[in-house]
């Protein structure tokens, strides 16, 4: 559906304000184009009857009153095309050059010997097919224009051709007057159209690029937006994972220099308690159940004391405050089966992917000694495009998956919680890889 307004200027001088003054009727006038065109229809209709009466007036015509009528009636079905003309310019086109075939064939004759019907005579309201050219060239494809154009052209040749005066002795000034004022009209009319669908054509391009450019702007806002978020919730989740390393760094001190003390001095109180008794005199049954229960109590703090290390040393262990490479020699040489160690790291990782990494390393080694049936394995940890890269390999029978609930998706879930990435391959048959990449700092 057309809608009947121009596009606006929306060239602006640097500020916003426009080069120059637009009177405010203009936004009304494109709102408003019923009533536009209806307007233009009254007038055409309105300059028909004016000059009807005009010539009544100066008496160079004495109408009589039919004649007044049937011009009045036809000026204004001719006129009346204009109103639909946005909306359905090819059909108002057609009726508007049907009417003036009609004029053609019966309001134009080259002779006295055949007088026109003067109420089909042309009058101003022919001025609605300039109108409709104008409207198919500024609204429809130029395909449909140039063929509009074409038939009025043709129109405008056979009315001269029809008109009187081409056939008089010398018809030379009359006739190009008339090639002239009616075919150069409708090429004007044409040409006007043509330049308001280009400018419509171009406006639209620019208001598509402006919207595009907008939407652009708007995207690249979003994702800076989302970046930013991103960048926060990577440095709030790297706080949470080095807090929690420390919050763990000192659970295991506190047992270590707190609960595993005491104790310790426990466990020396009630060796001490036992070897009194062992050795003091008397023997009584009493004495023999009281050493009895000394020494269950002794055998008790003393495996309390060995699980009490066992769990400080999963917290964190010591070793770890020496390095990577000396907790993951020590864990070589505690392995059931030979492991061999490289390590290469230049720059120090920051605790909590020194503990995710030697976690790691432990979990893959206890696979190793517990099912792989290898022989050997090998350890390797170094430094790959700012990253660290570790592998453990074996040369076991292979077949290991990573399966929900197991020891692998544990240490895959560990890796994942701070970017990390953890590669398996053991095919049938062996060997088994495992590449586990973790960021220097969480």
């Amino acid at each position: 559906m057309l809608t009947g307004s121009a596009p606006s200027r929306t060239t602006a001088t640097p500020g916003g304000a426009h080069p120059w003054p637009v009177p405010k009727v203009y936004p009304w006038l494109r709102g408003h184009p019923t009533v536009v065109d209806a307007t233009l229809a009254a007038a055409l209709f309105l300059a028909s009857i004016a000059e009807l009466f005009l010539a009544s007036i100066a008496g160079t015509q004495n109408w009589p009153p039919d004649v007044v009528v049937g011009t009045a009636a036809f000026s204004a079905a001719l006129a009346v095309t204009v109103v639909p003309r946005r909306r359905y310019p090819e059909a108002a086109f057609a009726v508007a050059i049907a009417l003036v075939a009609v004029q053609i064939a019966f309001g134009t004759q080259p002779s006295n010997a055949t007088p026109p019907v003067r109420a089909l005579e042309p009058s101003a309201a022919d001025a609605a097919i300039l109108v409709l050219v104008y409207t198919l060239a500024a609204y429809r494809p130029r395909r449909i224009s140039v063929t509009g154009l074409a038939v009025t052209l043709l129109a405008v040749a056979a009315a001269i051709g029809r008109w009187a005066p081409a056939h008089a002795p010398h018809p030379g000034a009359p006739l190009l007057g008339a090639v002239v004022g009616l075919g150069g009209s409708a090429l004007i009319a044409w040409v006007l159209g043509d330049h308001m669908a280009y400018r419509r054509a171009y406006y639209a391009s620019l208001e598509d690029r402006a919207e595009r450019a907008e939407a652009e702007r708007d995207a690249q806002a979003r994702i800076a937006a989302a970046a930013e978020r991103a960048r926060e919730l990577q440095e709030q989740r790297a706080r949470a994972v080095d807090e929690s390393a420390a919050r763990l760094r000192r659970i295991e001190r506190d047992l270590h220099d707190g609960a595993q003390v005491r104790l310790a001095a426990l466990a020396l109180a009630l060796g001490e308690i036992k070897e009194n008794l062992a050795v003091a005199a008397g023997g009584a049954d009493d004495d023999g159940r009281i050493a009895l229960l000394v020494a269950a109590a002794h055998e008790n703090a003393k495996q309390t004391l060995a699980a009490l290390r066992d769990l400080a040393r999963g917290i964190h262990p010591p070793v770890l405050d020496r390095g990577l490479g000396a907790a993951l020699s020590t864990l070589a040489e505690a392995c059931a089966i030979p492991v061999a160690l490289s390590v290469s790291i230049a720059e120090r990782p920051s605790p909590a992917i020194e503990s995710i990494a030697y976690f790691c390393a432990a979990e893959l080694l206890a696979n190793v000694a517990k099912h792989s049936r290898a022989s050997r394995a090998t350890i390797s940890a170094g430094d790959q495009g700012g990253r660290l890269l570790m592998t453990v390999t074996d040369d076991g029978v292979g077949g290991a998956r990573l399966s929900p609930g197991g020891g692998l998706a544990g240490l895959l879930e560990r890796v994942q919680t701070v970017d990390g990435r953890l590669e398996l391959d053991s095919p049938p048959g062996g060997p088994t890889i495992v590449t586990i990449e973790l960021p220097r700092h969480a």
